[in-house]
């Protein structure tokens, strides 16, 4: 970054504070007669951003991943040309974001499809911010695409690889598609996994319901022969029935058909 700041100074005879650019949360575009500034954020909120700095003769590009030194092979021919240099640095940046976004989606589809295997709330929460955050800077991304493609900067001239430009905004559009189908199949994913907590809370309420029904109507069975017990069991003095032979037998008889409707009545309603 010193090492920039320092030729840029050279260049325009004016000191820049590329600390605060490159700490940006956005894509940003300076230009001058002189200088065009261009800043790239990647998807990783750890690292810098891409920053470029393009003139006439200069092209400058601060990045934490720099670029291999075969990728400008295929474009020498273009540094001839008027601001050849800094259209070739610009496209080439551009797509080695662009191949960011591509590893961080496919990163995000292996987990969604993880997450529909085991789910987890917790990751699912996180999945959620991390796709709505990779859609707004694939849709900056893209926009900004849009505005080099016009050629509104005579720094990046679009021209000289249109077909190349044209590529890149088409994989950059397909790219924001594939990310939110992949966000609402996620969100289907929630949604389904909503609905089976549902499905199973419905069913343990069901069969709780289902033991209380059989709770009750086997108390309800059992309480008047219980009744019926319970009053052979007090003491009192005259009680003729005890001097009956018969009237053990019948009690119990009593018990035995009041139990048998009872099971009856209660197996009719369908709760036995």
């Amino acid at each position: 970054m010193d090492a920039l700041v320092k030729m840029v100074a050279e260049v325009t005879g004016t000191t820049f504070d590329f600390q605060s650019v490159v700490e940006l949360h956005t894509d940003f575009v300076q230009t001058s007669e002189q200088y065009l500034i261009l800043n790239i954020k990647d998807f990783d909120p750890e690292e810098p951003n891409n920053l470029l700095f393009l003139t006439g003769d200069k092209a400058l590009l601060f990045s934490k991943k720099p670029l291999p030194p075969d990728a400008y092979k295929p474009f020498e021919k273009l540094y001839s040309r008027s601001y050849g240099r800094s259209t070739v640095l610009a496209f080439l940046t551009l797509s080695k974001v662009m191949d960011d976004y591509k590893s961080r989606l496919e990163y995000l589809i292996t987990s969604t499809k993880e997450l529909e295997q085991k789910f987890e709330s917790k990751k699912y929460s996180d999945l959620n911010f991390e796709f709505e955050r990779l859609e707004d800077r694939l849709e900056e991304f893209h926009d900004l695409l849009l505005r080099l493609q016009e050629r509104g900067f005579k720094e990046i001239e679009t021209r000289y690889i249109s077909f190349d430009y044209d590529v890149l905004i088409a994989q950059s559009s397909s790219l924001l598609e594939r990310c939110n189908r992949r966000a609402n199949l996620l969100k289907e994913v929630g949604r389904e996994h909503e609905l089976q907590v549902t499905i199973d809370l419905n069913l343990r309420i069901e069969r709780l319901n289902d033991v209380v029904r059989r709770l009750t109507a086997i108390t309800v069975i059992l309480m008047l022969p219980t009744l019926i017990a319970s009053h052979f069991g007090m003491n009192f003095a005259f009680m003729p029935e005890l001097k009956v032979p018969w009237a053990y037998p019948a009690v119990i008889g009593a018990q035995v058909v009041i139990v048998g409707v009872g099971i009856y009545i209660f197996r009719k309603i369908g709760w036995l």
